[in-house]
């Protein structure tokens, strides 16, 4: 489908126009209207459409005034003029600025798809022997750019001639190197895919001569012409790229170098765009990555922001996380996972540091799930989810899935007895006696003030939490003592990492040492 641009300063015509025939029966397609010159313009150069169609008198630019801007950087797009009958020899002038035709208003419907006949055919001609030549000039083109990419020509630069630049059409002003990455989010990509989207960017950007497409490695490669000088060029251009890959089963990761004057120096370009390339894990989706405008994920700003750069305890950060899980408290484990990743990417992690850091944690959490209980069996779930860990292609999403894992774990764990926090402790503190508990751990797992929550359990109990949770060990421990284990054994089992400390505790609360109450 050859595009077309309507510009009129009246709505309705813009509109009748864009309705008044079926444009794609005649190989036609309206991609959009403008209001006015300036309107017009600025849609050109984001389309960049086969036919204008284009009001002869608009406020502020005229359209004669219009065409001539449009043949100053395009020769190639063709023109029809909309005039009114009094301005036919305004008209007129226009037609010397190597225009189509004109059409009288009210635009007549037979008029119109005999225009539209005639252009179809100069413009099919017109792109097939385009065909023809750039299948010759951009082989030529893409293995002038291998010549100085790849790893011998680094060494023979000067080699590449202004002359064999000119014939192939690639003395610019401007070189710069993109480089995209194709990801499946859930399988891998089918062989021949990557190429079939290689074909589709090189005929519309070398149809137009604004870049030479070519394939490194996995790597998808343009080298543009024009150089990226606005935020809003640099979007366009990414939203371009990905309009060419529909399937949303693919991730994108696309990432250019800084512009180069000389042609002999785009392997700088192309190393600055390989090296952004392979830290596209750590910058946000939906973006051209650019080292003076990409946005980073947050939290890797700066590796020495607000003393943040030490990562915390994995073991500590799984405990938290299971308590989390095991009181059903969703907004506490996304919090410790936000947290977590913060300052993973605040101390520099690489990407496999990252999936690791967090494959441990999670399997760390996966084994302190009880493992007989019908009621909580989130360890397939979890398991099935650590080795989509290292399939992540972006920080965001890998925290994502990390956080929907463990809210299953969540759904999966929930007790089912009574809301009430202090309920929910007191049956933690029974099932999970042997793991290093602490007030303030379970305070910000419940999102409580630690002294608060402590006179909250005394109220309730009539024991503090220390006390109580001391006493649930001591008679877990003589029960493991009556069945013969022994005291190092016991003490290690109901949560005392210190001997010494088990058998102070256990005198407190029985009368006698551990020793002599096992030989009762």
């Amino acid at each position: 489908m050859f595009k077309v641009l309507i510009t009129d300063d009246e709505p309705t015509i813009r509109e009748g126009l864009r309705t008044l025939i079926d444009w794609e029966s005649l190989g036609f397609t309206v991609v959009d209207t403008a209001a006015n010159g300036n309107d017009a313009l600025r849609k050109i150069d984001i389309h960049r459409p086969e036919l204008l169609i284009v009001d002869i008198r608009m406020p502020g630019m005229t359209g004669l005034e219009l065409i001539e801007l449009v043949r100053q950087k395009n020769e190639e797009v063709l023109v029809l003029i909309l005039s009114g009958y009094a301005d036919f020899d305004y008209a007129k002038k226009a037609m010397g600025l190597n225009t189509e035709g004109y059409l009288l208003k009210p635009v007549d419907e037979d008029e119109l798809i005999a225009h539209l006949a005639k252009l179809n055919a100069v413009l099919t001609r017109e792109q097939q022997k385009k065909m023809e030549h750039g299948s010759r000039q951009d082989w030529d083109r893409e293995k002038l750019v291998r010549s100085v990419l790849s790893s011998e020509g680094g060494q023979r630069n000067a080699a590449v001639t202004s002359t064999e630049l000119a014939a192939a059409g690639m003395l610019w002003d401007s070189y710069s190197v993109v480089l995209i990455q194709l990801h499946g989010r859930e399988h891998g990509i089918e062989p021949g895919y990557v190429s079939v989207i290689r074909d589709r960017i090189a005929s519309a950007f070398g149809a137009k001569n604004r870049a030479v497409v070519f394939m490194l490695d996995t790597a998808i490669g343009l080298l543009l012409k024009d150089k990226l000088q606005s935020e809003g060029m640099v979007k366009r251009l990414y939203d371009e790229i990905a309009a060419f890959i529909p399937d949303q089963q693919m991730d994108i990761a696309a990432a250019c170098g800084s512009a180069v004057s000389s042609f002999g120096d785009i392997r700088r370009s192309f190393e600055e765009a390989a090296l952004l390339l392979s830290r596209s894990f750590f910058y946000a989706g939906g973006q051209l990555i650019m080292a003076a405008s990409a946005q980073l994920h947050h939290g890797s700003e700066s590796a020495s922001d607000s003393g943040e750069a030490a990562v915390p305890d994995s073991n500590e950060l799984a405990a938290k996380l299971y308590f989390a899980i095991d009181v059903g408290n969703t907004d506490t484990v996304k919090q410790l996972v936000t947290s977590m990743g913060r300052k993973l990417l605040r101390s520099g992690a690489s990407e496999e540091a990252v999936k690791s850091t967090f494959a441990g944690i999670v399997t760390a959490v996966m084994n302190k799930m009880p493992q007989g209980s019908d009621e909580c069996r989130s360890g397939s779930q979890l398991s099935a989810g650590i080795h989509a860990i290292y399939t992540q292609n972006r920080y965001d999403v890998l925290e994502e899935h990390i956080y929907a894992i463990l809210s299953a774990a969540v759904k999966s764990c929930s007790t089912g007895g009574t809301d009430k926090q202090i309920n929910k402790m007191i049956d933690l503190i029974h099932r999970s006696y042997d793991e290093n508990l602490k007030l303030e751990t379970l305070a910000e797992v419940f999102n409580y003030n630690s002294a608060y929550l402590g006179k909250l359990f005394k109220s309730v109990t009539g024991e503090y939490f220390n006390t109580y949770l001391d006493q649930v060990r001591i008679e877990k421990a003589k029960t493991l003592l009556e069945q013969g284990f022994k005291v190092y054994q016991v003490a290690e089992k109901v949560g005392y990492a210190n001997v010494d400390y088990f058998h102070s505790k256990f005198r407190k609360y029985v009368g006698s040492s551990p020793s002599t109450y096992r030989k009762k």
